[in-house]
């Protein structure tokens, strides 16, 4: 074995290490024969492949060395069969044996090639075989060549495939990458076709020239409302223009107008002012342009609890009017006086709720002349026994009559004191022993107690509520249970009201509280307690101007009604309270699950219960009676501007006999649309409301949708001196009689 076959033998067996085997005869022959087989395949497909590629110019020099490469090997087979001797070369022959063996597994087949074309370089032994072996290794060449042509060629058919479609793309975007376009908003895909730079200096030069026509014409608006999409719909519809900006009235470099259709941005160049401010916020208004109009009043204080009650109270003094008809009796413990009032009132509340359990007891109303024979009085009076254990009250226990003496007293001064009458009629007199007095109407009206011999005063109870019925319009809705509402001063949405009975725990609240009457026999809808909130506008104080809105919704409660149990989630119907709460389950299935209803829907319900003639004739005329006294009293301390205005809610309740009573009024109140009664309320509302604001002055005759002017001043000189009011009828408005 001659030095290279040495060296080649050497490479080889550091690639592919293998055992040695003892040579064998028939092995070497079998090996033979697979190694003839092995090498005949892939010079067969070489000699295919090499045909599918005829256009290469050194096929035919392949063709010709494969050709000689078998005849080479056919004389090889006979000279290693000479050399079977040889153990060097049957050690070889059998390591070739294993190594193609291994090549079968292998996808590598073009290396074992090039390996058996070295392999086979170790076989030199006469000049025909040095041939075969230099023309195999032009094989191997020829194959490289050939793969290395398939990969080019299908490279080459990616390419032109990718190149077609970048073709197609570029000759579709030829013109958009050839010019420079603004950024388009998001708009829909019917729109997309718009954008081209034509379209988009023509919007722009559009809506150049809508902002200054807008502010040619003193069309520009401001606002800070997050959810001011009903605002601005009807605002941009009238050709008005928002200005964006951190302030109504910030400087250049901060004013920004935006095309709402197409997305379109200008910068302001100079100062611009809004000529309409829309905000929740407080104004100063020295800040305000005289031609600017805002949503904004200052010191209204019929808004605030402790403020209705003190403008009332002043403004009966002045006047005829009488705020109790329509306003429950309400105390501010931040005076001193007001808690010794408050005691007092509440005595004499409860003296009433004697004299009216009397005549309840005994089978008699105010409206019912008729008295019971003795058997109804005794029935009576056992139910009411049997009530108090029901109530877990313990064992009821018997009251003397001298209560009933008390609550007469104490009733007959009340009525000289509103009527003036002379001493003779008095029935008794005698000084009430309020802690005694006191202690005895817990143990009727908490525990159950019954009062002895109480059917001997019936006549005398019943004369004397007559009496003061007649001069106590809130003697019907205060009840027998005496009952009062607690609320914080500075507190919206109904946080931290209470409803309380108890003397003590009522007296032992802080300066920061307001104490009204709870209205003890509501009007209620299925058994359910509810309030109403009505909205009305303000466009002026001098004159001034009520616009009411036809259109109201209703709030219940979540809960049945009852007087057993003073929880808030019965008693306060506040939609921020009651949306926090689930809904009893025993309520009547007519209620809404929202707890809330249109106004037309409780028309509705009138007219199932045969009263639909009460909304025309005692709702709607007592909410606009009621509204018009407060605002008249308001007016005194309000900060008057021209050009402002401003929308408020009003809640009322309505006692068993339709009279409605005013609750509170809200500044600025909640219009968003959480309920689907709200989504039927507030657009049609803020349309009409602009139509008053906006469209009103310009054309008196126009159509103001849902706003009714229920009261405007007349002859008003233009100082603050009033010459005269205009009434009802000679603005030739709904008529509503005074109180």
């Amino acid at each position: 074995m001659n030095t290279l076959t040495k060296r080649l033998w050497k490479c080889i067996s550091y690639c592919f290490p293998f055992r040695k085997k003892k040579p064998n005869d028939n092995a070497v022959e079998e090996i033979e024969i697979k190694q003839e087989s092995l090498e005949k395949q892939p010079i067969e497909a070489n000699s295919e492949r090499e045909t599918s590629y005829e256009v290469n110019s050194e096929r035919e020099t392949t063709i010709e060395a494969n050709s000689e490469r078998e005849t080479s090997y056919e004389a090889n087979s006979e000279r290693e069969t000479s050399y079977e001797v040889n153990s060097e070369r049957e050690t070889t022959i059998e390591a070739n044996s294993e190594r193609e063996t291994s090549y079968e597994v292998n996808s590598e087949r073009e290396t074992t090639i090039e390996a058996n074309s070295e392999r086979e370089t170790s076989y030199e032994v006469n000049s025909e075989r040095e041939t075969t072996v230099e023309a195999n290794s032009e094989i191997e060449t020829s194959n490289e060549v050939n793969s290395e042509r398939e990969t080019t060629v299908e490279a080459k058919r990616k390419r032109d495939t990718t190149t077609k479609a970048h073709r197609k793309r570029k000759a579709a975007n030829k013109s958009k990458s050839t010019r420079k376009t603004a950024k388009k908003p998001n708009v829909s895909p019917e729109r997309d076709k718009l954008y081209c730079d034509e379209c988009v200096s023509r919007q722009k030069r559009c809506f150049e020239d809508q902002v200054k026509t807008s502010i040619a014409k003193k069309k520009v608006f401001w606002t800070d409302f997050k959810r001011s999409n009903d605002f601005e719909r009807g605002l941009l519809s009238r050709g008005w223009v928002k200005k964006i900006a951190p302030t109504f009235n910030a400087g250049p470099k901060k004013t920004v107008f935006r095309d709402p259709t197409y997305g379109h941005k200008i910068i302001s160049r100079y100062d611009i002012q809004p000529n309409l401010i829309l905000t929740r916020q407080r104004i100063e208004l020295h800040l305000l342009k005289e031609d600017q109009i805002t949503n904004h009043f200052c010191r209204v204080h019929a808004t605030s609890k402790s403020g209705l009650c003190k403008v009332l109270r002043q403004w009966c003094l002045s006047c005829d009017a009488n705020p109790h008809t329509f306003f429950p009796r309400c105390y501010m413990f931040s005076k001193i006086n007001e808690k010794q009032a408050f005691i007092d009132d509440f005595t004499m509340t409860a003296a009433c709720g004697i004299l009216k359990w009397v005549l309840r007891t005994n089978g008699k109303s105010l409206q019912d002349e008729v008295i019971p024979s003795r058997k109804e009085k005794e029935e009576k009076t056992a139910i009411c026994m049997s009530d108090a254990k029901i109530n877990n009250h313990g064992p009821a226990r018997i009251v003397p009559e001298d209560i009933i003496v008390t609550a007469l007293v104490a009733c007959q001064f009340h009525l000289y004191d509103l009527t003036h009458e002379d001493e003779d009629d008095i029935i008794c007199a005698g000084i009430v022993d309020r802690k005694h007095f006191i202690s005895d109407y817990y143990q009727v009206m908490h525990h159950g107690a019954h009062i002895q011999n109480s059917d001997k005063y019936v006549d005398y109870c019943h004369q004397l509520l007559c009496k003061l019925r007649r001069v106590n319009p809130q003697l019907d809705i205060d009840g027998e249970k005496n009952i009062w509402i607690s609320k914080p001063r500075n507190l919206s949405r109904g946080r931290g009201i209470r409803c309380r009975n108890d003397l003590k725990d009522i007296c032992s609240l802080g300066r920061e509280w307001v104490v009204e009457k709870y209205i003890e026999r509501p009007l209620l809808v299925y058994g359910t307690k509810f309030d109403l909130r009505q909205h009305f506008l303000i466009t002026d104080w001098y004159p001034l101007t009520i616009w009411f809105y036809k259109h109201s919704f209703l709030r219940f409660s979540s809960q049945p009604f009852t007087l057993e149990s003073l929880d808030t989630a019965t008693h306060v119907c506040n939609y921020a309270i009651q949306k926090k709460l689930k809904n009893a389950p025993n309520r009547h299935p007519n209620l809404p699950e929202e707890n809330m209803w249109h106004s037309d829907e409780f028309k509705e319900y009138l007219c199932t219960i045969g009263k639909e003639q009460v909304w025309d004739s005692i709702i709607i005329p007592g909410m606009k009676k009621a509204l018009i006294h407060t605002m008249k009293a308001t007016r005194e301390n309000v900060k008057y501007r021209k050009n402002s205005f401003d929308l408020f809610g009003s809640d009322f309740l309505f006692g068993e006999n339709f009279q409605p009573w005013l609750l509170e009024i809200q500044y600025k109140p909640g219009i968003t649309k959480d309920t689907s009664v709200m989504w039927k309320i507030v657009p049609p509302m803020v349309e009409d409301m602009l139509r008053v604001v906006i469209d009103y002055k310009d054309d008196p005759n126009c159509n103001v949708g849902g706003f009714e002017l229920i009261y405007k001043q007349a002859n008003y000189t233009g100082n603050g001196i009033l010459s005269k009011e205009k009434t009802f009828r000679d603005l030739k408005i709904t008529t509503i009689s005074d109180p």
